[in-house]
Formats: structure tokens, C-alpha cells, sequence
């Protein structure tokens, strides 16, 4: 009902939607305002070959006091036809030619340490109480964090082209966010006590755009000159290239 006939056109440089079966929604997003792009695909939008697209402005999140909600680009659309609302939103970045990197192979290790504590704070309660069944409880949380660090890691993955820095993560909510160098506003390298320890660091990048609950532009387990030579990359960029609104 929400999205009853809903459309995308585009009109000159502005992209437009209209969608709503009680409540009629119109709204345009101008292209030039566009801070990031990310495409997500849950565990049904891949069982139906589909995704939806968001793309985050300038001029707020669209939360409370703004007077309306923030709407997808694209709530439901075949996955094939993704590339070709890239193209059209993204003219100047190569989605498809990208050159993904992994991250540290040690991320995997470090993932699975943070599951494991929270493993034994899941149990520990159980076998204060000495309860027969924990023991079996245990094993097959273990047994999921494994799965689940390795396959976060596996997923987890950045690309830097002429014109923008890409990032992906999730291995069931899969999210892909393509960020415009002339969109940056901030680069960030982190490092936590368990980076240090381990020589690795972190990149993180923020538009003007970013909601909290965009899917953000923040690159973990990098090795440390990995970490280095990325930040300086994207700090360049950013700086040689003129701030758009």
C-alpha cells in the first residue's frame, strides 16, 4: 500500500519519485546533492534476484523535525536492472570495473574473538546454574560465531576508482556504499587497543549525508600500511578535489 505505484524518473539533473496508495508521496533529489549511493540485498531480495537502493543528501536525514521520512531511491528492484540506475545516478564511476581488495586475512581471527566473548556472556549464566544442556548450548554458539566471523570477513571488502571509494559488508544483509571523492568531508584512521596489538588500523569516511543509519564508509582490519597508504589516498583525493553540495 505504502509504495502503490511507485515510479523513478528523471527529470534534467533532478530524479524524482512518486509512490503511495492512501497517502500520495512525491519527491525529487537533485543529483549534484547526492552524498552516497548503497545498495543492499537481505537474504529475500537475493532469493527473488532483487535489491532496493538508497541514496543519502545533503540537508538532513530526513528524521525527526524534517517534516519527512527519508525513501529509498529504488525500495524493490531486479538485480539486473542495478547497474543501470548506477550508470544513470553514478555516470562517472566505474561500479562494475571496480578493483575490490579483501581486508587483513587476520580480521577473521579478530572477528571471532569479539563472538566468543560474547558467547561465553551468553552461557555463563547457564552454567552458574548447572544446567545439563549448556554444554550444548555452548558448542553450537561456538559453532555459529566460527561461521559467522568467517563469512562476515569473507564478505567484507573496499575498492578506490577515479572518482569514488567503495565498501562492502554482510553476508546475510548484504550493503555495498559508493562514496564520490568531491563528497568527503572527513577521513578518519582509527586505532583501537586490539588494532595496536595486532598492527592493524582502521578508515573510516564521512559525507555530509550520513545518517545513523546509513551504512558508512568505515573500512576495519586493515593491515597497518594498508591502513596508511588508503588514508592518504583518500585524504588526497579529497583535497584536490572541490566540495560539492
Amino acid at each position: 500500500i505504502r509504495l502503490w505505484g511507485f515510479r523513478l524518473h528523471q527529470t534534467g539533473d533532478d530524479l524524482g519519485t512518486e509512490f503511495g496508495l492512501v497517502t500520495r508521496v512525491m519527491a525529487t533529489i537533485p543529483v549534484r546533492r547526492i552524498q552516497t549511493v548503497t545498495v543492499r540485498q537481505g537474504p529475500l531480495h537475493r532469493a527473488f534476484k532483487a535489491a532496493s537502493i538508497r541514496v543519502d543528501s545533503a540537508g538532513g536525514d530526513g528524521g525527526e523535525g524534517s517534516g519527512t521520512k527519508r525513501e529509498s531511491l529504488a525500495p524493490i528492484i531486479r538485480r539486473a536492472n542495478v547497474p543501470g540506475v548506477l550508470a544513470e545516478v553514478l555516470p562517472d564511476v566505474d561500479v562494475a570495473g571496480a578493483a575490490w581488495r579483501p581486508v587483513d586475512p587476520r580480521g577473521f581471527w579478530r572477528a571471532l574473538k569479539a563472538s566468543l566473548v560474547l558467547v561465553v556472556l551468553l552461557t555463563l549464566p547457564f552454567v552458574l546454574m548447572l544446567q545439563w544442556w549448556t554444554l550444548a548450548w555452548a558448542a553450537v554458539l561456538v559453532a555459529w560465531a566460527c561461521v559467522h566471523s568467517r563469512l562476515y570477513v569473507k564478505h567484507l571488502g573496499w575498492a578506490v576508482g577515479d572518482q569514488a571509494v567503495l565498501f562492502r559488508s554482510g553476508w546475510l544483509w548484504r550493503e555495498l556504499t559508493i562514496a564520490r571523492f568531491n563528497k568527503i568531508q572527513a577521513v578518519t584512521l582509527g586505532e583501537s587497543p586490539f588494532d595496536r596489538r595486532a598492527d592493524m588500523a582502521s578508515v573510516t569516511v564521512d559525507t555530509a549525508g550520513a545518517a545513523d543509519a546509513s551504512h558508512r564508509v568505515a573500512i576495519p582490519y586493515l593491515a597497518r600500511a594498508t591502513a596508511d597508504e588508503l588514508y592518504h589516498r583518500l585524504a588526497g583525493e579529497a583535497a584536490r578535489t572541490a566540495f560539492k553540495w
